[in-house]
């Protein structure tokens, strides 16, 4: 993706995670709602769930690979939380907008 989309994908993250509940599932819910007009299923939910974690497990040992993400382009992040946990939310949002569902095809 280029640089402009993946900063979009950040800023839908650190909006989910201001507007958003406490838990992973409403925060993923969130996401859904926002991005796809519809709640995701618990199959959904249970597999966009294991990507953040996996995702946050591998920003907690590349610290500096999360700051980078935060960084990454022309707008200033807002960092609500740690870079960690923006950086993996920001995998997350970018996984949902690449969804063939959310992107127009002809």
């Amino acid at each position: 993706n280029d640089v402009q989309f993946f900063e979009a994908a950040r800023a839908l993250a650190e909006r989910m995670l201001s507007e958003s509940g406490k838990t992973n599932e409403e925060k993923i819910t969130y996401l859904y709602r926002t991005v796809l007009s519809r709640k995701p299923d618990a199959e959904e939910l249970k597999i966009v769930n294991k990507a953040f974690e996996k995702q946050r497990t591998l920003y907690m040992s590349k610290p500096e690979a999360a700051k980078n993400v935060v960084e990454t382009g022309e707008s200033k992040p807002k960092r609500p939380v740690s870079d960690i946990e923006i950086a993996a939310w920001t995998m997350i949002a970018n996984m949902v907008l690449n969804l063939d569902e959310t992107l127009t095809k002809q």
